[in-house]
């Protein structure tokens, strides 16, 4: 996705649900029960096609008709391969290294945070990438391209940053910098910080988020 417009109306954005592996199933099964809530509003999901939160965003968005954007580091990654899935209607992309976000490469920006990008091999530096891709923009009814507004996320650390925050983190890190709201759902998380993420996030998301996740600040 390429530096993306802005979208005139509200429920036509898309939001990243991204998160870690080990995602306790409790969260998973309110995260499948979101997806599927924003999926019913028209809204489109954009994800990364790992095991735990990955899946359960994608499970719950395909109960509606709304779009799912999966971006996959590669081809037959967790079984994607690239195109629109016949069965799911999943529009599957394997990002390019140079496509661009708000004047940065997706390579540049995943370089930029990730702590030790030198020790990468080819197959981690994918994967990177992908995290990138996943916050540009998700692939809308018509095939055009819907800008992410927000990011919704597990780290079992409740941080972005930190050996537990993983991969997700390194996406939370891309996130900040590219000035998009991202609520951490961890039971942990710092209050406030979901707070001022909630005051920036559009109001279907924030009032789907309140309904599935009663603990967040209101």
């Amino acid at each position: 996705m390429t530096d993306p417009n802005p979208p005139a109306a509200e429920v036509a954005f898309a939001y990243a649900g991204i998160g870690s592996r080990r995602t306790p199933d409790v969260l998973l099964e309110a995260m499948a029960d979101l997806a599927e809530t924003l999926g019913r509003a028209g809204c489109v999901l954009s994800t990364g096609g790992a095991d735990g939160a990955d899946r359960a965003f994608e499970t719950g968005a395909l109960r509606t008709d709304a779009p799912v954007t999966v971006h996959a580091p590669w081809s037959g990654y967790n079984g994607y391969r690239p195109g629109r899935e016949a069965e799911s209607d999943i529009d599957v992309r394997v990002p390019d290294p140079g496509e661009t976000v708000r004047g940065s490469s997706y390579m540049d920006l995943a370089r930029r945070h990730h702590p030790a990008w030198e020790r990468c091999g080819r197959g981690a530096r994918a994967l990177f990438v992908r995290n990138v891709a996943i916050l540009a923009g998700a692939v809308g009814e018509d095939g055009d391209a819907v800008p992410v507004l927000a990011v919704v996320a597990y780290t079992p650390n409740r941080l972005a940053t930190g050996r537990d925050a993983g991969g997700t983190g390194h996406g939370l890190r891309v996130a900040r910098e590219l000035g998009i709201p991202a609520i951490n759902v961890s039971p942990r998380a710092v209050p406030a910080d979901n707070a001022a993420a909630l005051d920036r996030a559009p109001e279907t998301l924030r009032a789907a988020l309140l309904r599935h996740f009663p603990a967040l600040p209101g």
